[in-house]
């Protein structure tokens, strides 16, 4: 049975490519984490326990199944790249995404999972504590933070509400509009988990304060999942019968199955091994084509 679980979930940071350039970019960014959890509630309900936003990658702490997780971050990819082709002239990403999940194996282990989410920005060299750095959720673990100014949904007009948001996805009436157009991130944030894991605000500093980046990073690497083939599979009939109006890969001549893979790579958590072992592809000559 495919049962909840608490997943380390992240992207593999790019090597030229940027995620989020400037403050516009990690506040739409924000936002769109807000859209998956409100977009996800009826078909793949996922809690957003922790997380944290760097320029090139981001790390989630979501608790759910493995093939909801999943599914939520394959529509936070799918979002993005769909606001970068709305709002950039020629700095799209080209670089494929690769979108992992590991399964947290018990409550010390989430302890150091999420505050290694957490110590991202510290670990980076950046000139931030983890819980002033602005694109995570760390600041509101064991804040006593009340509500801040800013519009409810409810109370915006439809067509303001989709002029400064830009999204068409329904979001609760309470949730709260900060001045500068950012969705307040304890709205879809469900701290509480994250201080039930660490119990006393001294453990949590406690936690921040350890360097565990090469003991998860070795983890990481060591378990590095991907989508399951059946959900490539979906996604490979879904672009099929998008572009060329077929429902089945074995129609497809090679120059078509070329330009989906294309497209798959550009806007989905798929690699390069899967999409030849689906398309009858191989590895090598696909990444001749697009590494």
């Amino acid at each position: 049975m495919n049962k909840p679980h608490y997943y380390h979930c992240a992207t593999k940071g790019f090597k030229s490519s940027v995620l989020f350039a400037d403050e516009r970019e990690f506040i739409a960014g924000m936002n769109r984490i807000a859209f998956c959890v409100a977009r996800g509630r009826k078909d793949f309900p996922v809690i957003v326990v922790a997380f944290c936003l760097m320029g090139n990658h981001v790390h989630f702490i979501l608790y759910g199944t493995r093939s909801d997780c999943l599914k939520w971050m394959a529509l936070f990819h799918r979002l993005t790249m769909t606001w970068q082709a709305n709002h950039r002239s020629g700095a799209a990403i080209q670089e494929s995404w690769e979108i992992d999940a590991w399964q947290i194996s018990d409550n010390d282990d989430l302890q150091e999972k999420i505050a290694y989410v957490f110590r991202n920005p510290m670990a980076a060299g950046m000139a931030y504590a983890p819980t002033n750095y602005r694109w995570s959720s760390a600041g509101l673990v064991f804040s006593n933070q009340g509500f801040p100014e800013g519009s409810t949904v409810g109370s915006l007009s439809s067509f303001k509400l989709r002029n400064l948001l830009e999204t068409k996805i329904d979001l609760p009436d309470d949730w709260i509009i900060l001045p500068d157009g950012m969705i307040w991130p304890a709205c879809y944030t469900d701290c509480k988990l994250a201080e039930r894991a660490f119990k006393q605000p001294a453990c949590f500093m406690f936690m921040l304060n350890q360097r565990m980046e090469a003991k998860v990073n070795e983890e990481m690497n060591r378990k590095s999942l991907s989508l399951p083939d059946q959900d490539v599979i979906r996604m490979v009939l879904e672009a099929a019968r998008e572009q060329y109006d077929v429902s089945e890969i074995e129609v497809l001549d090679m120059n078509q199955r070329v330009v989906l893979c294309s497209m798959l790579l550009k806007r989905s958590g798929v690699n390069i091994k899967q999409l030849g072992r689906i398309f009858h592809i191989s590895e090598q000559d696909l990444k001749r084509l697009f590494e």
